[in-house]
């Protein structure tokens, strides 16, 4: 399932010179959503080595890039957990620059993680999603594959108040 995208937007492999980019899109979704439980945005350097962490693992690090805007949008396939027994899962991450929603620009980026997810390294990748707000992010996740697998209460604190999250899966094959 591929979204209808722009001609005009390429998904291509991140590199270096987007990290500026991905950093200012994320940045918004720190400090105003509770779409990541981030209470400061990641420094240049510490999106160097995530980038360079996925990559080495042989795992898609993807920008959405437009031709008049340059990156619009981000996604990777992070670690789930640091343990041994979590090496094959990994958890997904989606941001689109804050009022290009609603355009294909997610669904396009989930889509690529998915088809590019090396299942030799990828067996399982979890979402999780803050249920305040979150209802897009799931019903994307759903659109690609994902099941809701739980629900976790009042496990994130932001904003001074207690956030739900909701798990979702898909098994790569």
């Amino acid at each position: 399932m591929t979204a209808s995208i722009s001609p005009s937007v390429a998904i291509r492999p991140a590199v270096v010179d987007d990290l500026a980019a991905i950093r200012e899109i994320y940045r918004h979704y720190v400090e105003n959503t509770v779409a990541t439980f981030d209470y400061e945005t990641p420094s240049l350097d510490d999106w160097r080595a995530k980038l360079a962490a996925i990559t080495e693992a042989g795992r898609p690090f993807l920008v959405a890039d437009s031709v008049d805007d340059g990156v619009v949008g981000f996604a990777y396939l992070g670690e789930f957990r640091a343990k041994a027994a979590y090496a094959k899962t990994t958890e997904d991450t989606i941001y689109v620059r804050q009022g290009l929603g609603g355009r294909g620009l997610g669904s396009s980026l989930l889509s690529a993680v998915v088809e590019q997810a090396d299942p030799d390294n990828v067996t399982q990748i979890v979402a999780v999603i803050a249920a305040e707000s979150g209802d897009g992010s799931i019903a994307l996740h759903r659109r690609y594959g994902f099941a809701e697998v739980g629900r976790l209460a009042k496990v994130g604190r932001k904003f001074d108040r207690w956030i739900d999250v909701v798990y979702l899966q898909r098994e790569i094959n």
